[in-house]
């Protein structure tokens, strides 16, 4: 029996179940800055460009990103039309790939265990890292189908030698790179280097054809990254790519980058508990393994010798969270490409519990997440909501101009087609001498700060922020919010 016809009917209700929580989800959130808006922004301008090749943010070069997801996203436009429904279509063929990828790894390291394979859809589903990121618009469930995409035919390789795995997990990996960059790279590099560890009699090459074989993978994976880069160098004269593999790559590294998010190297401990939520809460779990409680540096031992797919999830999860700590840049979903590894794992401990209970499991967090985002709605979210500021901006004819950090708030929800001009607060003067008749809008300023010759609106954006627009333009009650303060030109 193939592995579709095995996997088909035990994922079905997990995907639909996923796709119905994205379209809640998307019904009772906005679109949230400052992540979504600037990649639909991006994605928007390559549409209005008509130039697939070199990503544009604000109608300028944008190389913090490669073009994969944006380019997935213009794709579902071109075939459901421009909307963020459609966008999040995308996003959800992305988390269902991911998702079926997750339970043919699994196939792959637990052969023959079909009660570990019949939960490793709802342990996805329910998992509490996919629940906060499979319905965003970002890069890191992209990367992580990309990643599984290789390690799957790199194991199938090493169990029945073909060129055509070869190839397979090298598109794979240049796909990965072509979604988030070279990261991808590190995420393989553990589990390709510690064969030998985890390797059984399943696995027929040996480490040193293994390993040939990874580096041929790696080459491979130039190709698609080829396909991209060397006509955007084309169309920028080299900057580009400089930009994107020097300045970023090294930036976050290094922490030198502005945007980088430097932070402490123990940063990642406290998250790694998410991992296991919120199977790590259920007392079914906890009275399976009570016995390995009492003893669990016996049992770790154990289960590390009689495990050899354990030890690849280990030695896959475990020195990659390590290579994240050293890194200076942090960001939690950074960390999400490991999650196949911790599901894996999670489903492996709950293999003696029946697998109603996971399903009603995965049913409660994706309820309590539901519940949350209705509490959100009626509270936090429409601080949020820009979608009104966007329109104010696009129905204007003069000159606009953003103060401030611009994020892309206004690109996609206002279908500009023009750039705005973005300034600092020191530069408000002059432009307003520049462009009488021109509008401010700003969603960053401190509490009790003003811009000459503009009305003041509370906060559309945050609780310790505000928005800025030209007075007379549109009355408060327009943008759903009030005046606090009136200042005269």
């Amino acid at each position: 029996m193939s592995f579709m016809s095995r996997s088909i009917p035990t994922l079905v209700p997990p995907v639909l179940a996923l796709g119905l929580f994205i379209l809640v989800s998307a019904a009772l959130r906005p679109v949230l800055p400052p992540d979504e808006t600037r990649y639909l922004t991006v994605a928007w301008e390559m549409l209005v460009n008509r130039d697939f090749v070199v990503p544009t943010f604000n109608f300028a070069a944008y190389h913090h990103k490669p073009p994969l997801l944006f380019w997935l996203i213009d794709l579902s436009w071109a075939i459901f039309g421009v909307s963020r429904v459609a966008a999040l279509a995308a996003v959800f063929a992305i988390s269902a790939t991911v998702m079926v990828l997750t339970r043919r790894l699994a196939d792959e390291l637990f052969p023959g265990d079909a009660t570990l394979l019949d939960r490793v859809g709802w342990a996805t589903l329910g998992n509490a890292v996919f629940v906060i990121y499979g319905g965003l618009i970002l890069f890191d469930l992209l990367l992580t189908a990309c990643i599984l995409g290789a390690l799957i035919a790199l194991l199938v390789h090493a169990r029945s030698p073909s060129w055509r795995w070869i190839a397979i997990a090298g598109v794979a990996i240049g796909l990965g790179v072509l979604s988030k960059g070279p990261v991808v790279y590190l995420f393989l590099f553990w589990p390709i280097a510690t064969y030998p560890l985890w390797r059984t009699e399943r696995q027929a090459l040996s480490p040193r054809a293994f390993w040939q074989s990874a580096g041929l993978a790696v080459l491979v994976s130039l190709l698609p990254v080829a396909a991209w880069i060397v006509p955007a160098l084309v169309e920028t004269n080299g900057e580009f790519a400089r930009s994107l593999i020097w300045d970023q790559t090294a930036g976050r590294i290094s922490g030198s980058l502005s945007s980088s998010h430097a932070r402490p190297f123990w940063f990642y401990l406290p998250l790694l508990p998410v991992f296991a939520m919120p199977w790590i809460f259920s007392p079914y779990v906890w009275a399976v393994y009570k016995g390995a409680m009492k003893r669990p540096v016996a049992a770790l031992r154990d289960v590390w010798r009689s495990a050899p797919a354990l030890r690849l999830l280990a030695l896959w999860f475990v020195p990659v969270v390590a290579s994240f700590s050293l890194i200076a840049g942090k960001q939690p979903h950074y960390l999400v490409p490991l999650l196949p590894a911790a599901v894996l794992a999670s489903a492996y401990v709950m293999c003696a519990i029946r697998v109603k209970l996971i399903r009603i499991g995965a049913a409660i967090i994706l309820g309590l997440t539901v519940l949350g985002q209705a509490g959100a709605a009626l509270s936090i979210f429409p601080n949020y909501d820009l979608a009104p500021l966007a329109r104010l901006v696009a129905a204007r004819t003069g000159p606009v101009a953003f103060v401030g950090d611009y994020q892309g708030e206004l690109g996609f929800l206002g279908r500009l087609r023009r750039p705005l001009d973005v300034i600092e607060s020191a530069q408000v003067e002059r432009w307003l001498g520049d462009h009488p008749t021109g509008m401010l809008v700003a969603i960053a300023l401190r509490q009790g700060e003003s811009l000459p010759g503009r009305q003041l609106f509370d906060a559309p954006f945050a609780l310790d922020r505000h928005m800025v627009a030209s007075e007379g333009v549109l009355p408060p009650a327009a943008l759903n919010t009030r005046p606090v303060a009136d200042r005269a030109r």
